[in-house]
């Protein structure tokens, strides 16, 4: 029986919808924790909304910064938090991204791919190759999705199920289950973490596109505090972020 070590947390940010703002993107982040580190990664997070934010949130949400911050307080800030959480706790993280009307992988066997689609076959190829690269240490993972809809639920699990490298072929590795839990993310802090690295990434990729609806703070966020914390390979290079 396969006991597993390692939560991988996963939200996702915008629309992938055909309009002239930054929801015409779609990000999908993953953030890894060891089970044994999720108790640190709690109270971290905790700490972080009790010390930025107003009283009355209990959840920490990329829509609620800036909105519900304490005076004095800033997205920098919370950024900075946040990363070193991540790096207290030994998080592996990821950031992909596509848009509406992207083109889609060539292998990525879809009647009709949508920009989320595009952008979940990325990140578990990112997440997928973490686990069959031998970098680290055995584990095994069970991904945890922050649910929205039911539809949406099946969906991602369908992607797990019939994953495959669309550059070689590889299968999804024994080490990573085969369908994903569905959670709230009030109850699981992983999934405010991955929430709000996604939705600054938004706000970057909009920044860089001139678009409307994005805000330099939450891409400077991302850029400073998040970026530097995607998953690098045995070479250093940043592998953990990628834009389709």
């Amino acid at each position: 029986m396969v006991t597993y070590s390692h939560a991988i947390y996963i939200d996702e940010s915008g629309n992938g919808a055909p309009t002239a703002d930054i929801h015409r993107f779609w990000v999908s982040v993953g953030v890894s924790v060891a089970f044994d580190r999720t108790r640190t990664l709690d109270d971290g997070i905790r700490t972080v909304v009790s010390k930025h934010f107003s009283p009355y949130i209990k959840e920490l949400k990329g829509s609620a910064v800036t909105k519900y911050l304490r005076i004095g307080a800033s997205v920098l800030d919370v950024a900075e938090d946040v990363g070193n959480i991540l790096d207290d706790v030994g998080a592996h993280c990821w950031a992909v991204a596509s848009s509406h009307g992207s083109n889609p992988p060539v292998n990525l066997h879809l009647p009709h791919p949508r920009a989320k689609d595009i952008a979940r076959q990325l990140l578990l190829e990112r997440i997928n190759g973490l686990l069959i690269a031998g970098y680290h240490h055995p584990d095994h993972s069970l991904i945890v999705w922050d649910i929205s809809t039911q539809q949406e639920l099946q969906d991602f699990s369908a992607s797990i199920a019939n994953f495959r490298n669309t550059y070689d072929g590889t299968p999804r590795s024994d080490r990573l289950a085969p369908a994903a839990l569905g959670g709230l993310s009030h109850d699981w802090s992983g999934l405010q973490t991955a929430d709000i690295i996604a939705h600054c990434a938004l706000h970057y990729l909009g920044l860089q596109s001139s678009m409307a609806g994005s805000k330099v703070d939450k891409a400077r966020a991302f850029k400073e505090h998040f970026l530097p914390r995607l998953q690098k390979d045995s070479k250093a290079d940043l592998v953990g972020w990628k834009v389709w």
